[in-house]
Parts: structure tokens; sequence; C-alpha cells
């Protein structure tokens, strides 16, 4: 910690700012940002672009890297970032705008295709999404994240022989990917193969043991084969992870009162009620709908 302290200490604020990013101190970095230096040049913009959505402050974001690309405007890395802060703004028109003007500079970069195809995915243009991810694959054919995502449009058209498939292609790229692996077995679960199913969910909760949807779907497995006690223990830890899962309290609110405690089904009944009525939204990606069926 002293030899960063130092390093930080000789570094101009660029570098400053790179190393606090690296480390993910949020409180490092608002307090460089808080004085910024007299002239901002592309690259101090640019990384203060970054700090600033780790931050989750997307506008100033946004401010920071649009003074970058008046400085240099065909630069193409500059461009790319101002699309990725579109995107979490949930501004998909200009991300498109974005990522269109990059492509033009660098007409091969799988990159450039990959955020266009999300970004059409994200306005539900699954149709405009598909060829741009066929095109990553066309310059990349092992681009784990595109063929992940045909799965996902698969799925969507309820094409899930194709989506295993592609879901089995990205996790031979990419075995231990806690995303995909929750996927897969969800997706084997609907087509009826249940035990595998579980157990390609039990890795990816070894994984990432912190992502509810993934003790959702091992609860609503656990239900459906009357494994009650199971399933409870997945759906109370779902909804601790995330307070607004709705689903998640329907069906603790069924296995409450199979297991005889009328009084926590009357809670959990009441609970999801109530964010039915709020029309919670969930905030994953996405991708992860197909995660939150009954």
């Amino acid at each position: 910690m002293i030899l960063l302290a130092l390093v930080l200490l000789v570094a101009n604020p660029s570098q400053r700012i790179a190393e606090c990013l690296q480390q993910k101190d949020r409180v490092c970095l608002s307090s460089i940002l808080r004085k910024p230096p007299l002239h901002q040049s592309p690259e101090y913009l640019a990384v203060a672009a970054r700090a600033y959505i780790l931050l989750n402050r997307p506008k100033e974001a946004l401010e920071a890297i649009d003074q970058a690309l008046e400085q240099l405007p065909e630069n193409f890395d500059y461009l790319m970032e101002r699309g990725w802060i579109y995107q979490k703004l949930g501004d998909q028109t200009s991300a498109i705008h974005s990522f269109l003007v990059a492509a033009k500079i660098e007409p091969r970069n799988p990159a450039t295709f990959y955020e266009l195809g999300m970004s059409f995915f994200l306005i539900d243009e699954f149709q405009r999404a598909e060829p741009h991810f066929k095109r990553v694959l066309d310059l990349t054919p092992t681009d784990d994240r595109a063929i992940f995502m045909l799965g996902v449009l698969d799925i969507m058209a309820n094409e899930e022989s194709d989506a295993k498939v592609r879901f089995e292609k990205a996790l031979e790229l990419q075995p231990k990917n806690a995303h995909y692996l929750l996927h897969y077995g969800v997706l084997l679960n609907q087509l009826g193969e249940t035990d595998q199913g579980l157990e390609y969910m039990l890795r990816a909760k070894a994984l990432d043991p912190a992502n509810p949807l993934t003790h959702y779907n091992l609860g609503r497995t656990y239900l459906s084969q009357g494994k009650m006690i199971p399933a409870r223990d997945e759906l109370e830890t779902a909804i601790r992870l995330r307070s607004n899962l709705t689903p998640a309290f329907y069906k603790l609110n069924t296995i409450y009162r199979a297991l005889g405690d009328r009084d926590k089904a009357n809670a959990m009944l009441k609970r999801y009620q109530e964010l039915q009525q709020q029309e919670t939204k969930a905030e994953e990606d996405p991708t992860d709908n197909s995660l939150l069926k009954p």
C-alpha cells in the first residue's frame, strides 16, 4: 500500500485514475475527480469517463467522453466508450449511432458488431440484432459472447434445440462462465433433462453464489421435484439477495402452505401482491428474462 501511495503521488492524473480503477477503489476515484487538472487531455477525459461509470455517474461519464471526442473526433476507442455509456443510460439510438461511426473507422473490428447487436437486442429489435452477432462470428468464429447471444435469440424464437447447440459451443469456449452454465441448466430443465439441468445450475451456483436468479431457478427446480426444504432454502436466499424478485415470493407462498406454515405463506403472498401492484421491473440484463419463468 505504501508503494501504491508513492506511485499515486508522482503519477499524472490519468495514471492515478487508472491505478484506482484497477483496484476498483471508489474513494480514491472520487477524491481525484474532485480536483481535475486545468488542462484535461483526451486521455484524462477517457479514463475519467470509465471512473464515472464505476461510480455509477453515467451522465458525467458521457460529458467526459464527449469532451474527449471534441479533441479527437475519430478515435475508435472513445467512440466505442461513448456507445457503451449510452447503452448504460438506456439511449440505444445514440449508442447505435456511436457504434456505426466507430464501424466506419474500423470496419473489421468485431467489437462494433457485437455492441450493435446488443443495442438492437435491448430495444427488442431481435431480427436486426441477429445479423450483427453473426457478423461477429464471420470475423471471429470463436467469440463465445456472440454464440451465446444467438442462443438467447433462439430461445426467444422457441428454437430450443438450436439454443442448446449454441450454449454448448459457448461453454466449450468458456466452461467456467457461471452465466452460461445457468442459462444452459435452465434450458435443459425446459427440455426435460432435469437432473443434468440441476447439475449445471449447481455448478453456476458454486462459481457465482451471489446471483439471485441461480437460487431462484434451483428453488423452482427443487419445487418441481417435490423437494420442499431445499426449494424453500434456495428461494429464501434468492429474495435475500434481491428483495423484488416477484415470482420467488409466490413460490414461497406455495411451499409454506405445503409445509403447514400459514402465517409465512400469507406473508409471502402479501409481498407478492404488493410487488405486482408496484409493477416492479427486474434489474437483471434482458438476456436473463427466460430465467424468470414462474
